[in-house]
């Protein structure tokens, strides 16, 4: 504890660059885990089960589509936005794309995410997401698939965890 307060943990890669050419896998909660971006439709034994986003589910997919507008060297691979957190693999540098020089600086993880939690608080209203975010830095094609993966099953998974309302 340093003056009282707890000592937050690191939880990026120390001595790692985040404006590296690499894929991304990002999480970020909402503020208290509620359920903002709307909620799962379907059943286990009935697929596909999905999202079905609320308003402001909706603003936050429009700001996340609109991270490639404003970086041009960054790219939504693949996203869920789910009712209390979102998951997506983002890349950096990956697509061939360079920078257009001009006074902006070259886009990196945590200016990407800041900029991106940001800009839904801005137009919701009010401040929307936790502190920080998870990262993981995609090492390999199969981490890129079973990432992949990850985010495809994400709305089936909540029904199975018991987390979906019941739509009967």
């Amino acid at each position: 504890m340093e003056n009282g307060l707890p000592k937050r943990k690191l939880i990026r890669l120390p001595k790692f660059d985040y404006a590296t050419h690499a894929y991304y896998f990002i999480t970020i909660c909402c503020k208290d885990r509620k359920r903002l971006f709307g909620k799962i439709v379907g059943a286990a034994y009935m697929p596909p089960v999905h999202v079905c986003l609320s308003k402001t589910g909706k603003v936050a997919e429009r700001n996340l589509l609109a991270i490639e507008e404003h970086n041009p060297q960054a790219r939504i691979e693949k996203y869920v936005i789910m009712p209390d957190h979102l998951h997506m693999i983002l890349s950096i540098g990956c697509q061939g794309k360079t920078a257009a020089g001009g006074i902006y600086a070259a886009p990196t993880v945590p200016r990407i995410m800041n900029s991106y939690k940001a800009s839904v608080s801005r137009d919701i209203g009010f401040p929307v997401w936790q502190r920080s975010y998870h990262d993981h830095i995609i090492r390999d094609h199969h981490d890129f698939e079973e990432t992949w993966k990850y985010i495809d099953n994400n709305p089936l998974q909540w029904v199975l965890d018991g987390k979906a309302e019941s739509n009967l």
